[in-house]
């Protein structure tokens, strides 16, 4: 079993971080693997719905998509945790 922590915090170290390693940890101590992914800082378009990734099986802009797509399918479970900043 594999799970995959997205982190979407443009804080890459920070208490979001810290949040999803305390998760990995529980995790790996109970057998399932676990990675955390950062996102929060990377350039990421929207979807413009061209249809372009049914055609060649990726998004048609080369950005962190392409790269994060193929663990989505690889993983049985997911968790999304992002910084929520109030002033």
């Amino acid at each position: 079993m594999k799970v995959l922590l997205i982190n979407g915090s443009p804080h890459a170290k920070g208490s979001t971080y810290t949040a999803l390693h305390e998760m990995e940890k529980v995790f790996t101590e109970n057998g399932i693997e676990a990675e955390i992914v950062h996102i929060g800082n990377k350039d990421i378009r929207g979807c413009v719905a061209c249809g372009a990734c049914s055609k060649l099986g990726k998004c048609a802009f080369s950005d962190m998509v392409n790269e994060v797509a193929p663990k989505f399918e690889e993983a049985d479970g997911l968790c999304k945790c992002n910084t929520y900043c109030f002033s």
